[in-house]
C-alpha cells in the first residue's frame, strides 16, 4: 500500500532562474534554516554540467496533529535525511526521504516546466509504510506533514528566488 500526493511549487520567474537557484548549495542552506528547521548539515553536494544532488540531514517538529500511536515510532522531533538529485538536460528530478525511526519511506519524482517568465516544480510524492493495521494512518500522517512542508517551502524558495 503507498500513498500518493501531487504538489507544485510554482515561480514568477523563468526556469533559468529556478534552475540557478535549485543548483546553488547555499539555496538548500538558507531555505531550510528559513523555513524553521534546526540541526542543519550538508552531507554531500555534488555538481556537473549534467546535474546535481545534494544531501542535507535537518531536524522538523511534525507538522500535523500526531496522535499517541504515531509517537512511538516518530517522537517529538523529526531527524531528517534527503537527498534532492536533478538531471539538467530534462529538468527532472527525485527527492529520497529517509526519516530516523519512522517505518515510513518516502520519495518523490519532479518535473521543473515552464518559460523566461515563470516556472513550476511539479512533485509526485510516494509515501509508503509496510506495518499492518497502521501503515495506511502513518502514510496519511506524514502525507499531511509533507503538505504543510512543502507550502513552508515554497513560501522559502520564492524568497531566495529573489536574489537570482
Amino acid at each position: 500500500m503507498s500513498t500518493k500526493i501531487d504538489l507544485e511549487h510554482k515561480f514568477s520567474k523563468g526556469v533559468a532562474s529556478v534552475w540557478k537557484m535549485y543548483s546553488d548549495r547555499a539555496f538548500f542552506e538558507r531555505k531550510y534554516q528559513d523555513a524553521g528547521y534546526s540541526n542543519i548539515e550538508v552531507l554531500d553536494f555534488q555538481s556537473s554540467a549534467k546535474g546535481f544532488s545534494i544531501t542535507v540531514r535537518y531536524d522538523a517538529g511534525s507538522d500535523a496533529p500526531m496522535p499517541d500511536f504515531a509517537r512511538k515510532f516518530i517522537g517529538e522531533r523529526i531527524n531528517i535525511t534527503q537527498t534532492d538529485a536533478w538531471d539538467a538536460a530534462s529538468k527532472t528530478g527525485k527527492i529520497t526521504t529517509e526519516i530516523k525511526g519512522a517505518p515510513v519511506k518516502v520519495t518523490a519524482e519532479m518535473k521543473l516546466e515552464g518559460d523566461a517568465k515563470s516556472a513550476v516544480n511539479k512533485m509526485k510524492w510516494t509515501l509508503s509504510c509496510g506495518i499492518p493495521l497502521v501503515g495506511g494512518k502513518l502514510e496519511a500522517l506524514f502525507g499531511e506533514d509533507i503538505k504543510v512542508k512543502s507550502a513552508r517551502d515554497q513560501k522559502a524558495s520564492t524568497k531566495i528566488l529573489a536574489d537570482y
